[in-house]
């Protein structure tokens, strides 16, 4: 006897079956939006800003275009200068290097942990140089990096800790959530991430007032009211 076999198509990524039962739930906040009229940085920003900083435990989160916008401000806002060295992983989708390289900074590669895949932590020191300013960490699926002995290397060095949290929503060590260990936590909403977006997004989680106050200036061209820009946001 003849054995009928039969080819089935399982498709890398099928946000529809994601997204089953939320039309309702998002329909009464696309209706809620267009009430109001409000299409940038709204009051649902606020809202979702708002839960999502409560969420991670952070005091701040700071809503952005994306999450390659995410990393760009977040070292805007701490003050790269061009030419700056950022040390980081190409373990990463190209957004974390391309926003190092569009805020002026010069990206510099360490290799990664085979265990967690992470940066290797062991491996950065031999890397840090005159220019180097910048640790970007990236957490990568799902797994966070060795937090505490790359908070040791930064504080060694009196470098700028960032983490990349594009592929760690809802990720902790040691009852902290990723993006609350560095200066600044940067996420992204794409659409397959975690928690993705019907469309883009990102943000930027802080404990630093002064520093979330500044991601909110220069995601808004810079302005510092209605009428004033203090630079190039």
């Amino acid at each position: 006897d003849s054995i009928q076999m039969s080819v089935i198509r399982v498709p890398f990524l099928d946000l529809t079956r994601h997204d089953e039962g939320l039309p309702h739930e998002a329909a009464e906040a696309f209706t809620r939006v267009l009430a109001g009229g409000k299409f940038i940085l709204g009051p649902e920003v606020s809202a979702f800003e708002d839960e999502f900083s409560s969420y991670c435990g952070s005091e701040h989160a700071v809503g952005v275009a994306s999450g390659t916008d995410a990393i760009v401000l977040a070292l805007r806002a701490l003050g790269i200068s061009p030419g700056d060295e950022v040390i980081t992983t190409a373990l990463s989708a190209p957004p974390t290097a391309i926003a190092i390289s569009l805020a002026g900074g010069r990206p510099v590669f360490v290799d990664i942990d085979p265990v967690t895949r992470c940066i290797d932590p062991g491996l950065i020191e031999r890397s840090i140089g005159p220019r180097t300013r910048f640790l970007l960490v990236v957490h990568i699926y799902g797994r966070l990096s060795e937090m505490d002995e790359l908070l040791r290397i930064a504080d060694r060095h009196g470098l700028l800790l960032v983490e990349d949290c594009a592929q760690a929503h809802g990720a902790r060590q040691d009852g902290r959530s990723a993006g609350t260990w560095g200066h600044a936590g940067c996420y992204s909403f794409y659409p397959t991430k975690n928690l993705g977006a019907f469309g883009d997004g990102g943000a930027v989680i802080t404990g630093d007032t002064v520093l979330a106050r500044r991601l909110r200036e220069l995601r808004d061209y810079g302005r510092t009211d209605r009428d004033r820009l203090a630079e190039k946001g």
